[in-house]
């Protein structure tokens, strides 16, 4: 069950959802078989991340704590006839248990859909799933990712909605999808909400073209996406995301390009970083962000691996922004480093020492915003642990 459903990337012991979703029903509409007892057809696990955290911050003095970074309890199977449907719920016990004003669900759930496969071609899934977004880092298992970049952990990437995939081959995948942009009101989602002026969006929806491309026996892998979302009247968003990764025995590695152009700030990146003279929030409009994000994992046996992760991300103004010019006005850096134990050559047990440093500071026009230096450092000693019920 556990191979057919779950696609191990060796780099970061992640779960593709997607991918693995949509391979496993195709190749079970392949070879006919038919499970004989309901533990062959589902999985249901805890994923847990603990830790020792001690931070460094600039300025301040260091604070040390126990602390538990990630739990989530995740369930998936196939059911029907030639197992055609494929059901995935997952929920995290580190977020708000509040329901969404929104989309009327409870905002720790990150998955609850259902996939449908009517032919080995197609695949259609409806419900509460990420969005369909390119690179590796949006696609790996939270439990594994010790530090997001900016993007990547300002994004709410989880939303209601429904994907439309069609399996080219074995090895590519075409989606489109259709999602809610947020799953809470206006007032939530943006910093300082909707601009004065501004009207609420009719139907704030991101749609998503994403293609997933394997090559040379699953080595090398492509997934790229462009999107396109309703904010609010007259106002949208672009995000462009392109992932490309290599994999062997021993080592793997990444690099994920992103590029989002946002009438109003939907990641709040340069909103939160700025202070307005009158001491409110508020939400900034025409901006852009990139960011550039590198991974490399070494396995130096099936005990011992190390990864190196970095990322420099710029925040900027595509128009001006009152008496502001257009121009770049916010940048942060990210490095890590990583050494991982396993102690009984389980990848879904390991301690891990972890380094971080993040650093950001106003460039350009930055300073004009009033967005202020930071700078930290943080040591990390964990456990990260998948616990298999069946």
């Amino acid at each position: 069950m556990k191979r057919l459903l779950i696609l191990t990337v060796c780099m970061t012991a992640a779960v593709s959802a997607h991918a693995a979703q949509a391979r496993s029903l195709t190749d079970t509409l392949l070879d006919g078989k038919v499970s004989e007892t309901f533990l062959d057809n589902h999985d249901m696990a805890f994923q847990m991340r603990g830790s020792l955290r001690t931070d460094i911050p600039q300025g301040d003095k260091p604070s040390a704590r126990f602390r538990m970074d990630n739990f989530r309890w995740n369930i998936e199977g196939r059911i029907g006839k030639n197992r055609e449907l494929y059901y995935h719920f997952r929920q995290s016990f580190n977020a708000n248990f509040r329901s969404n004003t929104f989309d009327n669900l409870l905002e720790s759930i990150d998955y609850a859909y259902m996939a449908w496969t009517p032919v080995r071609q197609f695949t259609l899934t409806f419900g509460k799933q990420v969005m369909a977004l390119g690179g590796q880092e949006a696609w790996a298992a939270p439990v594994y990712v010790i530090q997001y970049s900016d993007f990547g952990g300002s994004f709410p990437c989880y939303q209601l909605g429904v994907m439309g995939t069609w399996h080219i081959t074995p090895t590519q995948d075409l989606a489109v999808q259709i999602s809610n942009l947020r799953g809470v009101s206006d007032e939530e989602y943006f910093q300082g909400g909707l601009p004065e002026g501004v009207e609420s969006s009719r139907a704030p929806f991101l749609y998503t073209l994403n293609w997933n491309g394997n090559f040379f026996n699953d080595a090398l892998e492509f997934r790229w996406s462009a999107s396109y979302g309703s904010q609010a009247v007259r106002k949208d968003l672009w995000i462009v995301e392109l992932g490309q990764s290599y994999r062997s025995t021993w080592w793997g590695v990444y690099l994920d390009l992103i590029y989002s152009r946002q009438d109003l700030d939907a990641n709040g990146i340069l909103s939160r970083a700025s202070v307005f003279s009158d001491g409110l929030d508020h939400t900034l409009e025409n901006v852009e962000y990139f960011s550039a994000i590198g991974y490399l994992h070494l396995f130096f046996s099936p005990s011992f691996s190390a990864f190196l992760k970095g990322s420099i991300e710029h925040g900027s103004l595509y128009r001006p922004y009152g008496e502001i010019p257009a121009g770049l006005c916010r940048s942060s850096w990210n490095a890590q480093a990583c050494l991982e134990y396993m102690p009984t050559k389980s990848r879904d047990f390991r301690f891990f020492l972890h380094y971080n440093y993040y650093s950001s500071s106003p460039t350009g026009y930055g300073t004009a915003l009033g967005i202020a230096s930071t700078q930290e450092h943080r040591i990390t000693l964990g456990l990260i642990y998948i616990m298999n019920i069946f």
